[in-house]
C-alpha cells in the first residue's frame, strides 16, 4: 500500500497553477451596480412639482450640465446647493432626501396634529378649562 504524496509534486503544482492563472473568470457587474448611488429624490420632486431642468438652470442661473448631473445623482450636492434648491422648490431641505409621497404624508400628519391642538385649545378656552400646573403625580 503506497502513500499518496501528490501534494509534494512541485512540477505538477506549478503546471496546474499556471493553467489556473491563465483562465481567470471575468467578473462583470450590471450597470445598475456600477453606477453612482444618490440618496436624494430631486428627479421625483421635479416631476411632482411639474418643473423641468431648464427651469432650474434658468431661474437659479446654474449651468445645464450641473443641473443634469445633480438630477442624475452623478454630482455630489453640498449644503449651499441643497438650500438653494429647497428654497426654489418651496421645500424644507430635508424633504429633498425623502420621496415626495413620504414628505407629503409627513406634512399632512403635521397639519392634522396642529389642527387637533388648535381645536383642543379652542374647546378649553370656550369652556373655561384651565391647565393644571401639576405633573400628574401625587407628589
Amino acid at each position: 500500500m503506497g502513500l499518496r504524496l501528490d501534494y509534494l509534486n512541485i512540477d505538477g503544482q506549478l503546471e496546474s497553477s499556471d493553467r489556473l492563472n491563465d483562465m481567470r473568470p471575468l467578473i462583470r457587474y450590471t450597470a445598475a451596480m456600477a453606477g453612482p448611488h444618490h440618496d436624494w429624490y430631486l428627479k421625483e420632486w421635479l416631476k411632482t412639482l411639474k418643473k423641468r431642468q431648464a427651469d432650474i438652470a434658468r431661474d437659479l442661473d446654474w449651468n445645464k450640465a450641473r443641473v443634469s448631473l445633480m438630477i442624475r445623482g452623478e454630482q455630489q450636492y453640498n449644503r449651499d446647493a441643497v438650500n438653494e434648491l429647497s428654497s426654489y422648490l418651496h421645500l424644507s431641505p430635508y424633504e429633498l432626501l425623502m420621496h415626495p409621497d413620504d414628505a407629503m404624508a409627513i406634512r399632512q400628519l403635521r397639519n392634522d396634529a396642529m389642527r387637533v391642538v388648535e381645536t383642543t385649545k379652542r374647546f378649553d378656552e370656550s369652556n373655561n378649562v384651565r391647565a393644571i400646573d401639576r405633573t400628574g403625580t401625587d407628589g
